[in-house]
């Protein structure tokens, strides 16, 4: 009876989340007219409003625009934690406590703080409307070195000892040990850093004042303002939107959970 209750309580859940979703993807299909009257199914299957959102807006350039930085982004911060958290875990030099309590401090500090130093040191470096401006202050994140350093410290050290023994240089050990046996973490923090760079809306409107450099969230609210009470045509442009997203976590969402208890037991 418990299991019953159990699982009629996560179907329950899974409809409620997901709702929006499908009747995002049936709108979208649906004339103004019977998304005004309540419908829940449409009347007619047609694509008119996907024809109607590519030929008035540059949807897929908005769209390469997001899937490029936020791509690009995720795999060097991935690089870049990685790097910076095995440096920290199994290379020993004198100033690696203050690194990681600087590591640690840069956590704590609200990206609202840093915003506007951020804005000027791009427009600075003449990185306005440019993608390199949008990804620059995303290359590396103070939360995922720390949760790689927490990995990595439950890796078996005699292994990274043997290798040393043998004569193997950290690049070695590095991409050829602690990346296989990190797979978790990395999958898990590659995830978070796309679907954060995929998701930004302030930071690229500051930065992009071009329709050319825009990325997704912006093109989504441009539509919005242009297309009004045209409900079809901006349920379709949400479904764009979203399908990165939920291929990324459907790919991803067996590392995701391995990756969320990764570092939580250490043997």
């Amino acid at each position: 009876m418990k299991k019953k209750i159990f699982y009629g309580l996560l179907i329950l859940s899974g409809i409620l989340v997901f709702f929006p979703i499908i009747y995002a993807l049936i709108s979208s299909f649906m004339s103004t007219k019977d998304i005004i009257s309540g419908k829940l199914l449409p009347s007619e299957v047609k694509l008119t409003n996907y024809k109607e959102l590519l030929q008035n807006v540059p949807i897929l350039q908005f769209f390469m625009n997001s899937l490029i930085t936020s791509l690009v982004a995720m795999i060097i911060q991935t690089i870049i934690c990685s790097m910076t958290a095995y440096a920290l875990v199994f290379v020993e030099f004198k100033e690696k406590k203050f690194i990681f309590l600087l590591v640690m401090c840069s956590i704590f500090i609200p990206w609202e703080s840093i915003f506007i130093p951020n804005y000027f040191t791009i427009l600075k470096m003449r990185l306005l409307n440019t993608k390199l401006g949008i990804i620059l202050p995303f290359l590396a994140n103070g939360l995922g070195i720390f949760l790689m350093v927490q990995q990595f410290k439950t890796l078996n050290k005699s292994l990274i000892e043997a290798a040393k023994i043998d004569g193997c240089s950290h690049g070695f050990i590095y991409l050829k040990i602690v990346l296989p046996l990190s797979r978790g973490i990395l999958s898990t923090w590659g995830i978070y850093s796309f679907l954060n760079v995929w998701n930004m809306y302030l930071w690229p409107l500051m930065i992009s004042t071009r329709p050319e450099s825009r990325t997704i969230q912006i093109g989504l609210k441009m539509i919005k303002a242009e297309e009004g009470t045209n409900f079809g045509v901006l349920m379709a442009a949400v479904v764009i939107v979203i399908i990165p997203s939920l291929i990324v976590l459907f790919i991803g969402q067996s590392q995701l959970q391995k990756g969320m208890t990764s570092g939580a037991v250490k043997e």
